[in-house]
């Protein structure tokens, strides 16, 4: 007796299959399937509907002339192209500097949000990082701001920055900081801008404080302790070196 190792053929898919030949069983849908489909559907319909249509509008109102005349029925406006385009770019016109203005201040509010943001949260989780009593209450009272909604903080701020029944007018006024008989109006105007910048400010750093937190609990605390006497023999071999030299 002869033994082979060879396989038996199998007919290709689709190809009818010869006489003895090996059948494949088809392979059947998992029960329940269409179930992850189903859930992630009305997802994707908001997403379209909320963000990706309102965009492809935007986009393609840019690209017409879209005046009053033409608010009622926008497939009537005529194509213009990249003319708004120009238009807004050409800085030496009333929207070119009003678009360089709002550029410049975006810019501005972001460095000074994003960066005295996490800089608070930095100076926090340092702060505490090291085990003591009433930390738990700190850290509590440091995540407030994030879990306040978003809407209840801004009518509580709108009504802490009133002209002339605001807590902030009244503590800068306590303080001598500005005239109580004239005192500034912190939601219209140049003042806005700082308004804006505190409100973000104080809505953003918990969730800083927060991501630089669980970062820094998860360094060894090892590496504390070398860094440590590795910055302590320094410093002590250099105060050693200066006392020599000025005894000297």
């Amino acid at each position: 007796m002869v033994l082979t190792t060879e396989k038996p053929e199998v007919a290709p898919v689709g190809v009818a299959s010869a006489p003895g030949a090996v059948k494949l069983p088809k392979k059947k849908r998992p029960k329940g399937w269409w179930l992850p489909f189903a859930l992630i559907a009305p997802a994707i319909v908001f997403e379209l509907l909320i963000h990706v249509i309102p965009m492809i509008v935007g986009i393609w109102m840019s690209f017409i002339k879209l005046t009053q005349f033409y608010i009622a029925n926008w497939s009537a406006a005529p194509f213009v192209g990249f003319g708004n385009y120009q238009i807004a770019l050409n800085f030496n016109g009333a929207q070119g500097q009003a678009l360089l203005s709002s550029f410049l201040v975006t810019c501005g509010f972001t460095i000074l949000v994003v960066g005295l943001a996490w800089g608070f949260g930095m100076a926090a989780a340092v702060a505490l990082q090291k085990a003591f009593r009433g930390r738990a209450i700190f850290r509590t009272m440091f995540l407030i701001p994030y879990a306040v909604p978003m809407y209840a903080g801004i009518i509580t701020w709108k009504f802490m920055f009133q002209q002339n029944t605001g807590v902030i007018n009244q503590i800068l006024g306590a303080l001598h900081l500005i005239d109580p008989n004239n005192p500034p109006f912190w939601l219209i105007g140049n003042n806005a801008f700082v308004a804006m910048v505190v409100v973000a400010i104080w809505k953003l750093w918990p969730f800083a404080f927060l991501m630089l937190m669980a970062g820094l609990q998860t360094i060894n605390e090892d590496l504390y302790e070398a860094a440590s006497s590795t910055a302590r023999s320094r410093f002590g071999n250099g105060a050693i070196s200066r006392c020599r030299a000025w005894a000297r």
